[in-house]
């Protein structure tokens, strides 16, 4: 009798294997609804955590590959999430070395996020000569995204505007303004920076000096004042577009007597320029002098001097941007923005 059931069991597994598998065979195998399926393959966020995991498991198990150009005909989505990036070869390459690595996280994580509840992303860049928002206009109009998701949001940014009148959803990775949908996602910068300020205040380091970008985008202020919280009275601020001033500055800074105990840089980019000075004074960087960053960019810990800073958690942001992006498709109601604390992660350089 038992081997009988064995065998009507695997004839069973067999028949599903030939046809395709669908939703319902996923929510038998789950023990849940068909509606809870598809919560956690469309809008994951409606579902508990062990939900998720359970019919992730069965989708596994069985092999299930949703079906989406019949899901975009039945709801008139498309499934797809749009990054568009609108950036410049120099300043990639030259003033901020490590971007391309933070821009393969946050892709790498928005990508896995997406495929898991059953989306692709579209990443794409205006051609020459056309505007972003000209390339939301392009996206819009050919219904290839169901959100879009804006990158480094500055005070009245023109492309929240614009997807705000259009009433198209998107979310931002930065903050929107207080006339706008709070459908944001941040690095919270002021607590992060002021708890690498407080680490250095507790190492009895006082005499800090601050490196920061000269730039009006919002991390920029923000990693400052956080800084100046812990630091009220610094050794000295100074900002810098390029990274051969910063080392200037650096080295000319070691000839004072009451030289800094400390650069804080507000990126890791300028912290191992910063290194690199004082190692060619022969300063014994986290012993004599010490020096933080920020991001945590993949080079900071093969460094020499391995580099203290904040590590950026860019999958868990994307995961965030992701969930968002899926509660302003469904058309919920507005909800606060979300901020992203950067850990402290403690090397040689402090």
């Amino acid at each position: 009798m038992g081997q009988r059931r064995d065998m009507m069991a695997a004839e069973q597994k067999k028949s599903i294997a030939y046809r395709r598998t669908t939703v319902a065979d996923v929510a038998r195998r789950a023990g849940v609804s068909a509606m809870t399926v598809s919560n956690v393959l469309n809008a994951p966020h409606r579902v508990s955590d062990q939900t998720v995991a359970t019919v992730q498991a069965a989708i596994d198990e069985l092999g299930y590959t949703p079906n989406h150009a019949a899901r975009a005909l039945s709801s008139g989505r498309s499934q797809v999430i749009g990054l568009p990036l609108y950036l410049d070869d120099d300043v990639v390459n030259e003033q901020n070395p490590g971007l391309g690595g933070f821009l393969h996280g946050l892709l790498g994580g928005l990508v896995k996020a997406a495929s898991v509840g059953g989306y692709g992303v579209h990443v794409t860049t205006p051609t020459e000569g056309k505007s972003e928002i000209a390339l939301y206009e392009q996206l819009i109009a050919a219904r290839q995204v169901d959100a879009i998701i804006v990158l480094e949001t500055m005070p009245n940014d023109p492309r929240i505007e614009f997807l705000s009148t259009r009433g198209f959803p998107f979310v931002a990775f930065g903050r929107t303004g207080p006339g706008h949908r709070q459908c944001w996602v941040d690095v919270d910068n002021v607590e992060s920076m002021a708890t690498i300020a407080r680490y250095l205040r507790s190492t009895g380091r006082t005499r800090a000096a601050y490196l920061g970008t000269r730039s009006e985008l919002p991390w920029v202020h923000q990693r400052e004042e956080g800084f100046l919280r812990e630091f009220s009275s610094p050794h000295s601020t100074r900002s810098f577009e390029d990274l051969d001033a910063v080392g200037a500055y650096v080295s000319a800074a070691m000839d004072a007597p009451d030289h800094p105990e400390v650069f804080v840089a507000d990126n890791d980019a300028f912290a191992v320029v910063a290194i690199r000075a004082l190692q060619r004074r022969g300063v014994k960087v986290g012993e004599d002098v010490a020096v933080t960053g920020f991001n945590d960019f993949p080079f900071a810990s093969m460094l020499d001097t391995p580099l203290t800073t904040a590590r950026i958690p860019l999958r868990d942001i994307a995961h965030c941007l992701f969930t968002r992006a899926l509660h302003e498709i469904a058309g919920e109601p507005d909800e606060p923005g979300q901020l992203v604390s950067a850990p402290l992660v403690i090397r040689a350089s402090a």
